[in-house]
């Protein structure tokens, strides 16, 4: 099912302290935001950092544990500097890791 590491599943809760927090993002999280690809491009420009948090966030979505809040998809959420939260089933694996029984 997991289309990433139990590495990755573990930064889970260094993304969302709290289970109820949102995650906010900005077009810093976006790879494809940069001067290098020919299109239009918002500031703050990719930040490779926020592009590593990004790419996890999104296969945490890819299978159901993050939504984005007032967009559709995660791109629009972060080019629009909206949030993501976790979902029911990403509230259970935050306490799975926070009990440290993953």
């Amino acid at each position: 099912m997991a289309h990433f590491s139990l590495q990755t599943l573990r930064k889970i809760i260094e993304y969302f302290p709290t289970p109820q927090e949102e995650y906010n993002l900005d077009p810093s999280y976006e790879d494809t935001n940069s001067e290098i690809v020919e299109h239009s491009i918002i500031r703050p420009y990719a930040i490779p950092e926020n592009v590593a948090i990004f790419k996890n966030l999104q296969q945490f979505q890819d299978v159901g544990l993050v939504v984005p809040i007032e967009s559709d998809y995660m791109y629009f959420a972060a080019m629009n500097s909206k949030s993501c939260r976790l979902t029911s089933l990403g509230h259970h694996y935050w306490r799975l890791v926070k009990d440290k029984r993953l």
